[in-house]
């Protein structure tokens, strides 16, 4: 296939294509989530008693903002509020009783039990401010008793607990549904508590020492909680899991030992509430592992998208950057910014024809760019203030990446970006520190040797226990290639050793199976390989070429190493041709491209690859003349499988191609 031409080694953004972010109408992430809108929507008109749903995101999403807004923009059944109150319980003073009231009437519910009390006291007659009362809380029959009985207890001369009758635990002044993110959970914050005093020695309490919790609190709302707390603290979610299903809520504390006054028993209140539990797909997998009951009731699930399509939502996705520019207040973007700014949200995503919606990535480069524009005095920023912002942060991060690199420089680290070599071919790898930002690439040495033996395909790395099982299975497939293209009709009598040279550490991925499928075949044929290339991608046991990831990191640490020996015009790429939309390369690269100091080549079968590495034609085994014609010609002659010839020319045959 053709070399890759400069315009396909990045996104097509061009300034053109855009105007200043402040000509945009702002979008939140929220506004790009068509999955949760449906969700939440549906959730909202759920009518249900306290239904449960899952929204899946991914690190980094602003849960709380994105479910406010979402709810904010869901129309909904009108929420079921109710104020609550705790008071006296007038047969028993150990147990308070709660109270439901209409939701924003409980500072006039308790003015009018006051007003009462007065009158009460005062032996005035009282029965047009009792119905008035009933008539604000629609005749409820519970208040209807609790009034009875404190008209009673007052005319008995009887004395009260505390000198104010009522505690309103939760009051709805704007009569709108709670949304309650809940974070650093633990049992009380959830569910409430009972505050203790001491008084010469004695321990008390009454209910105005209640602290209502955040599930009271979500009452006739929405209560938001994040899984990895609940996943931290199992016993949290199994008491609200138990309130949720039996619509109430005691006041049991979790400590043993931490009720100090057992007698002291606050009624239950009752639990109304939409509860959205929030994490990513690591989360919920341990959540259904925690409680695989609950997760199948769970039917009310939604996905948070993290990516959006370039040809169907570019102007979305911009009016999304218009609303982050908005709320960290910057500075206002130009075109020429805001189309670096798309292409760094591709190079997110690995992909030219989506846009990542990472929130905390974007807002980071786009405060970093404001930032740095500042201190230019400038009064717009441009894609420069970008790049810069960009390249402040690589300089800060990338000192790992220099001390890779010292190896090369130091000739410790063997590796040839010139010349010709058999058996030897540059592969590929990525490497993930634990603690570090971001992945680099690293070039890895690849050697293949071949002798006599019963055509095994010998995988150091497996045999000394540093590679992984999908590595493991690269390596038998590139076996199984062979043992398709030339053996056949007769074994193998050549066997391979197989090695990443110079690696210390375990390794994994199949995509150095077209790398050390290549050098095999070289050795086989005994053709040298051209090492101003490096190679990547995985095949299948026809020879096809398969995608790998991370094609930009590694793409740039051979260019690092080809920099550092020197670029010759001659050295690049192979990759497989299905990664040409992950390509968005550095400027350093695309620069060196443009100038023709550097090449991509794409291809879709081994026959391509070691076509560009030996600049021999692959052709077929049955065909003289061609690198897989004399693989198997080399091989049947150490079969015996030739056309008999004089014993002695077969015997010196046989030594000098050993």
């Amino acid at each position: 296939m053709a070399e890759l031409t400069l315009e396909e080694l990045k996104p097509a953004f061009s300034p053109e294509q855009f105007c200043s972010l402040s000509q945009c109408e702002p979008l939140s992430f929220a506004d790009l989530q068509p999955r949760a809108i449906s969700g939440i929507h549906r959730l909202a008109n759920f009518s249900g008693d306290s239904p449960v749903m899952l929204l899946n995101g991914f690190p980094g999403v602003d849960y709380e903002e994105a479910c406010r807004l979402l709810i904010e923009d869901a129309k909904g059944q009108d929420a079921d509020l109710f104020d609550l109150c705790f008071t006296e319980n007038l047969n028993n003073p150990f147990k308070p009783i709660w109270l439901q009231l209409q939701p924003g009437s409980g500072f006039e519910f308790c003015d009018m039990v006051a007003e009462l009390l007065k009158l009460a006291n005062h032996h005035l007659d009282a029965e047009r401010l009792v119905t008035r009362i009933m008539r604000k809380q629609n005749d409820d029959p519970k208040i209807g008793d609790f009034l009875s009985d404190l008209t009673a207890h007052v005319a008995l001369g009887l004395q009260f607990q505390h000198p104010v009758l009522i505690n309103l635990l939760i009051h709805h002044e704007d009569k709108q549904a709670p949304v309650i993110f809940g974070r650093d959970l633990n049992w009380d914050t959830l569910f409430g508590s009972i505050n203790y005093q001491t008084e010469q020695g004695s321990v008390y309490a009454n209910h105005h020492l209640l602290e209502p919790g955040l599930v009271r609190e979500a009452n006739g709302g929405y209560l938001i909680l994040p899984l990895d707390e609940l996943l931290d603290q199992p016993h949290l979610w199994f008491k609200l899991k138990n309130a949720m299903q039996t619509g109430l809520l005691d006041w049991n504390a979790y400590q043993e030992g931490k009720t100090l006054t057992p007698f002291f028993s606050p009624e239950p209140t009752p639990v109304r509430l939409k509860l959205i539990l929030v994490g990513d797909r690591l989360d919920v997998a341990e959540f259904q592992i925690l409680d695989r009951d609950m997760s199948e009731r769970i039917f009310l699930r939604a996905e948070l998208v993290s990516e959006v399509n370039v040809a169907e939502q570019l102007e979305d996705f911009t009016r999304y950057l218009a609303g982050l520019m908005n709320r960290w207040e910057l500075l206002d973007f130009n075109a020429s910014a805001v189309a670096a700014l798309c292409r760094h949200a591709s190079r997110l995503c690995d992909h030219q024809e989506w846009l990542s919606l990472a929130e905390v990535q974007l807002s980071a480069l786009m405060r970093l760019a404001d930032s740095v524009a500042r201190d230019a005095n400038a009064d717009i920023i441009t894609a420069e203030h970008i790049h810069e912002a960009l390249n402040e942060q690589d300089f800060r991060l990338n000192y790992l990446v220099e001390q890779s690199d010292l190896g090369v420089i130091d000739g410790q680290i063997l590796l040839q970006s010139d010349g010709e070599e058999i058996g030897q071919i540059n592969g590929l790898s990525v490497i993930q520190v634990a603690g570090h930002p971001y992945d680099f690439g690293e070039p890895v040495r690849l050697t293949a040797t071949v002798h006599l033996g019963d055509g095994d395909v010998a995988d150091i790395e497996r045999k000394a226990e540093l590679a992984g099982h999908i590595h493991a299975k690269a390596m038998m497939i590139i076996h199984g290639y062979l043992s398709n293209k030339f053996g056949a009709e007769n074994p193998s009598p050549l066997s391979a050793n197989l090695v990443f040279e110079q690696s210390y550490h375990e390794i994994d991925g199949d995509s150095a199976s077209l790398t050390g499928l290549c050098a095999l075949l070289s050795a086989l044929a005994r053709q040298p390989i051209y090492q101003h290339f490096a190679v990547t991608g995985a095949v299948d046991q026809f020879g096809n070429v398969q995608p790998v990831g991370g094609v930009n990191e590694k793409i740039e640490g051979f260019f690092r190493v080809c920099k550092i020996h020197g670029l010759t015009g001659k050295q690049g790429i192979i990759l497989p041709a299905t990664n040409r939309l992950q390509l968005n390369l550095s400027d350093e690269v695309l620069e060196a491209v443009q100038q023709g100091l550097f090449h991509i080549h794409p291809v879709s079968h081994v026959e391509e690859a070691i076509e560009l590495l030996t600049g021999c034609v692959a052709g077929e085994p049955d065909i003289e003349d061609t690198l897989f014609g004399r693989i198997q010609a080399r091989l049947d002659e150490l079969n015996g499988t030739l056309p008999k010839r004089g014993v002695l020319r077969t015997l010196l045959g046989r030594i000098f191609s050993l």
